[in-house]
């Protein structure tokens, strides 16, 4: 039986620091009134996305993160994930790993210890910033993408501690320590849908806005002069164009012009924020547009929701 009720749902991309542009996003979003039903994100999404539908207030999100990334802590976590200069260091996956291979930082740590952040530092940072509540209790219905490790299925976790499904979101590969939930062991969603558009549809949703602030193919940087490099770069094309597929269903699509940034320059707070603002006022009319049509043609029953499309398989946690 088909909801009788319209629903709007928000996917929030991963992307480092560049994903701190669904601030922005999220602020038009409370400032013009629009209703949010569902909240899916993956990563940096995961975080900011949990943080909103917990706490409802963009302000609340941006007091907490504020906070952390002023934090002792998470600034030696960054410093040994990329201690590279922001001013000389590119964004993408690709150019950090070749910079730590090339200094030795990760020849080493990757031989001595099984990530260069460790499990403690790691729940330090995270029940910082995340409250350990019950996906139960948020204002808004959230959930979070991962992606098992070892049989590499997408996962969306919609219930339990919110501070475990988001640390598993988040869990960037080889740098974050996984996470282990329900006998799975769980990594950065990323890495298998970075734009979780079919997830919130199987949610429920009956309109997806979402918000992409990756990189995309022009961003890669010169062509690899190594084997290492030439290895690196086809790993990143695989992501960008599974995420370019993942991503088309939504029915809009907000892509921030970022420019180049360092991927852990997160003290671009501020600058982020206010691109993701004007993203959100450039489209808005055609948001607007977009969320009545939809809204009109569910009333009239000529709506057809979108499924779990066996070309986008995912599995919910229990």
């Amino acid at each position: 039986m088909q909801d009788k009720v319209f629903k709007t749902g928000l996917v929030l991309s991963g992307g480092s620091a560049r994903a701190l542009t669904h601030l922005g996003v999220l602020e038009e979003i409370e400032r013009h009134g629009f209703p949010l039903d569902i909240i899916v994100g993956t990563s940096m999404g995961a975080i900011i996305g949990a943080l909103y539908a917990l706490y409802g207030r963009t302000a609340s999100v941006l007091e907490r993160l504020r906070r952390l990334v002023g934090s002792d802590l998470f600034l030696k976590a960054v410093s040994v994930a990329g201690s590279d200069s922001l001013q000389v260091a590119t964004d993408n996956t690709i150019n950090r790993f070749i910079w730590l291979f090339k200094s030795g930082i990760y020849c080493t740590q990757s031989v001595i210890q099984p990530t260069m952040v460790s499990e403690s530092d790691y729940l330090k940072i995270m029940s910082d910033l995340i409250p350990d509540v019950s996906m139960d209790e948020l204002k808004i219905p959230f959930a979070a993408v991962a992606m098992d490790l070892i049989s590499g299925e997408e996962i969306v976790i919609t219930r339990g501690s919110l501070l475990e499904a988001v640390s598993a979101s988040a869990a960037i590969p080889g740098i974050l320590p996984s996470v282990t939930l329900h006998g799975r062991r769980l990594v950065d969603g990323g890495w298998v849908d970075n734009v979780p558009v079919a997830p919130a549809f199987a949610l429920g949703a009956h309109f997806v806005l979402a918000v992409d602030a990756s990189l995309g193919t022009d961003d890669l940087g010169p062509p690899p002069t190594s084997a290492l490099e030439s290895l690196l770069r086809s790993n990143e094309i695989s992501r960008i164009l599974l995420n370019r597929y993942r991503k088309t269903p939504a029915d809009i699509l907000l892509t921030p012009r970022i420019g180049k940034m360092h991927w852990a320059n997160f003290a671009a707070l501020e600058p982020c924020t206010a691109v993701g603002r004007k993203t959100f006022e450039e489209n808005l009319s055609l948001i607007t547009e977009s969320i009545h049509q939809h809204r009109d043609d569910f009333e009239k029953g000529i709506f057809h929701p979108h499924t779990n499309d066996p070309l986008h398989p995912f599995t919910v946690l229990p």
